[in-house]
């Protein structure tokens, strides 16, 4: 069943791709209404978020699998506000130039875009952490727009600045600090952190990239930079909140 779905959608996207629309009065309608729903979202008004939602709401996320009605998708959102917003605050914001939108006959509307979700470090510094492509599925009835479906996918690592495959290899290694080894492994476009204690991984997370030589983790406010001596990378130092916390030697 879920399978039919998703190829009913698709079919539906591919009858109208002819008929894009990057302004006018439809494009106007639903950059509008994503605006205010995705406002809705980043400021956790929960009330607000809900009134867009149909009754029959379905959302499609490539990692997080199927929600399916307006009831789960709302038990998802008290997470995401309670205690995960504790945890780390997340804002959704849209690449404008990406926003598309297709009429469905006496239906309503297909929104296609991308998107960039940043890490709210405090009122006024966010860092990006990842990077998604959408599709929105808007009903029309009743004189109300709905959001009836929703699919999130292609989502990937993305920090301040995207660096290539080969100074992404300049910081791979094991790094010998106080109580652990950290090792540093390239993967896809970006690095990832792995805490190895007695030979066991213990705990790991992306690093985002901020500059040449200076990366983020996808959590918290903490930025890790690496350090060369004649030419060669020669240690990492951790930063939390703008204070160093520790050291970590690459080893040979």
């Amino acid at each position: 069943m879920i399978r039919l779905k998703l190829i009913t959608i698709f079919v539906l996207i591919i009858c109208v791709q002819s008929f894009a629309q990057r302004s006018g009065e439809l494009y106007n309608t639903i950059s509008k209404l994503d605006s205010t729903f995705f406002k809705a979202l980043n400021d956790c008004d929960l009330k607000k978020y809900k009134s867009f939602l149909a009754f029959d709401y379905e959302f499609y996320h490539d990692k997080q699998g199927l929600t399916v009605s307006k009831e789960n998708e709302m038990k998802s959102m008290n997470l995401f506000c309670g205690e995960q917003r504790e945890r780390q605050q997340i804002k959704r914001i849209l690449i404008n130039e990406s926003l598309e939108v297709y009429p469905i006959t006496n239906y309503g509307a297909i929104e296609n875009g991308e998107h960039i979700f940043h890490l709210v470090v405090d009122n006024n510094t966010s860092k990006p952490i990842s990077k998604a492509k959408f599709t929105s599925i808007w009903r029309f009835d009743n004189d109300q727009w709905k959001l009836a479906r929703t699919i999130s996918y292609n989502h990937i690592p993305y920090g301040k600045i995207q660096l290539d495959d080969n100074t992404l290899r300049l910081y791979e290694g094991n790094y010998k600090a106080s109580d652990r080894m950290v090792n540093i492994k390239k993967e896809g476009g970006t690095l990832k952190m792995t805490d190895i204690v007695d030979e066991k991984d213990v705990w790991s997370a992306e690093m985002l990239a901020e500059n040449a030589n200076t990366f983020y983790l996808n959590q918290n406010n903490i930025q890790i930079k690496f350090l060369k001596e004649r030419g060669k990378i020669k240690k990492l130092v951790v930063y939390e909140n703008g204070e160093l916390i520790e050291e970590a030697l690459k080893e040979e």
